[in-house]
C-alpha cells in the first residue's frame, strides 16, 4: 500500500514525483514515458517539444539542463506580405513608444505573477486567482482585448503576437491575456534551450518508477487501485492524475476543457532561402502555417508549424528532414475552461491544463505533492 501514485511523467508528474520523494512519501510513478512535451532527442541534440526555459523557471528548471541562450536580438519578424525586419532595424525605433507601454505592462506582470506562482504551490490555482484578481481577469481575458486596452495594437502586430505565436500556435482572440502574458516573458526575460537526461531520472526515480500503461482507475473506501495493461495492479491512498487533459478525462468527470492546438516539428539540415537566412530566429504572423524556424548550436534547423504538412522548399534552398514530432493534442490554449485540482479527499489533478508551460505545469505537480505530504504522519 503506497502513500501515492502519480500517473504521468511530464512536468507536472516528475516535479510531484520530485516534491513526494524529496518529502519522504512512498510512491510510484507510472507512465509510458518520461519526459512527456520534455521531448528532447539525444541522438539529434534537439527539443521536439517545449523549445526553451526562461531564466524565472524555477520548478521545471530542476528537471532539464540549461543550454545556449536564445539572442532576442537575432531574430527576424516576417508580416506574410513578403516584407520584414530584424529585432533591432528603424521599424524598431518607430516603434519605441509602444515598446515602452509593453515594458510597463511587462513589469506589472512579472511582480503579480511571480507571487501567484508561488501562490500556487500551497493553493489550488482558482484560490491564487482569488487572492489576486488582477490575474483572475487576465484568465478569462483575450490576448486580444488585453492588447487594445493597452494601445498596442502595432507593436503588437509586428512583434509581440508573433512570439506569441510561435510559443502558442494560435492567435491573439484564442489565447488569453494571462497566457499571452506569460509566454511573453520570453521577450523580457533570458531564455535557454535545455536538455532532459532520461537515464540520469530514470536512475534518480529507481524502483518508484514502473513504465506502464495505465487502463483503468477506480476508488473504494480510502483506496486507490490503478490497473495497468499487463493486468498487474497499484494500490494508493492518493492518486494523481498528471496527464494531459484528454487523457485524465478519461478517468474522471472534468467536465468542459480547453480546447489544443496542433504543432508539427521537423528537424532540418540545408540551407534557407535568402531573406529567411540572415537571424538565428524566423518569426511568422498567424496567416502563415510555419510558425517559426530556429536555428542549431550544430547549424541545422527547427521548423514549427501548425499544419502537418511543412513546405520546406519554400523555406529552403536545399533540404533534409533528420527527425519529425506531431502534437495533435500540443498545448490547451483554447478557452476559458477551468479544471479543478482536487477531486475527494484523495485525488489530484496536475498538469497545464489551466495554465501553459512547464513552469505551471511543473508547479501544479509540486501543488498535488504537498496536500499528499501533509496527510503524512509526523516522524517522531
Amino acid at each position: 500500500m503506497h502513500d501515492a501514485v502519480v500517473i504521468g511523467a511530464g512536468s507536472a508528474g516528475l516535479s510531484c514525483a520530485h516534491a513526494l520523494q524529496t518529502g519522504g512519501a512512498d510512491f510510484v510513478l507510472v507512465s509510458e514515458n518520461l519526459g512527456g512535451r520534455i521531448c528532447y532527442s539525444r541522438e539529434e541534440g534537439v527539443n521536439f517539444g517545449a523549445y526553451f526555459v526562461m531564466a524565472n523557471y524555477h520548478n521545471a528548471a530542476k528537471l532539464v539542463t540549461r543550454k545556449t541562450w536564445i539572442n532576442p536580438f537575432s531574430c527576424r519578424f516576417h508580416d506574410g506580405q513578403g516584407a520584414s525586419f530584424a529585432t533591432l532595424s528603424g521599424n524598431t525605433v518607430r516603434r519605441l513608444p509602444g515598446f515602452l507601454v509593453f515594458g510597463a505592462a511587462m513589469a506589472r506582470f512579472i511582480r503579480h505573477y511571480a507571487r501567484f506562482k508561488t501562490n500556487c504551490e500551497y493553493m489550488s490555482q482558482r484560490e491564487a486567482m482569488e487572492v489576486d484578481p488582477y490575474i483572475g481577469q487576465l484568465f478569462v481575458q483575450p490576448a486580444s482585448a488585453f492588447i487594445a486596452r493597452h494601445r498596442l495594437g502595432k507593436v503588437a502586430q509586428d512583434y509581440v503576437s508573433k512570439f506569441s505565436y510561435a510559443c502558442t500556435g494560435v492567435d491573439m482572440d484564442t489565447i488569453t491575456a494571462l497566457d499571452f502574458l506569460n509566454v511573453c516573458q520570453g521577450l523580457v526575460l533570458p531564455i535557454h534551450r535545455f536538455e532532459f537526461d532520461e537515464t540520469a531520472e530514470t536512475a534518480r526515480l529507481g524502483n518508484c518508477f514502473v513504465r506502464a500503461t495505465v487502463t483503468g482507475h477506480s476508488f473504494a473506501g480510502t483506496i486507490h487501485t490503478v490497473t495497468l495493461a499487463d493486468g498487474s495492479t497499484i494500490e494508493a491512498r492518493n492518486v494523481v492524475f498528471a496527464t494531459p487533459a484528454a487523457t485524465t478525462a478519461r478517468f474522471l468527470d472534468l467536465g468542459e476543457l480547453r480546447q489544443t492546438c496542433q504543432l508539427y516539428v521537423e528537424h532540418v539540415r540545408g540551407t534557407l532561402k535568402p531573406g529567411l537566412d540572415s537571424e538565428e530566429m524566423n518569426l511568422f504572423p498567424f496567416t502563415s502555417p510555419v510558425i517559426f524556424t530556429a536555428l542549431q548550436d550544430d547549424g541545422s534547423y527547427l521548423v514549427y508549424s501548425r499544419e502537418p504538412d511543412i513546405d520546406l522548399p519554400a523555406m529552403f534552398t536545399t533540404s533534409e528532414v533528420v527527425g519529425r514530432r506531431a502534437w495533435d493534442k500540443a498545448m490547451y490554449v483554447q478557452g476559458r475552461a477551468y479544471v479543478e485540482q482536487q477531486y475527494g479527499e484523495s485525488t489530484y489533478v496536475a498538469g497545464d491544463h489551466n495554465g501553459l508551460g512547464l513552469e505551471p505545469a511543473a508547479i501544479s505537480g509540486v501543488y498535488a505533492a504537498r496536500q499528499i505530504l501533509k496527510k503524512l504522519p509526523k516522524e517522531a
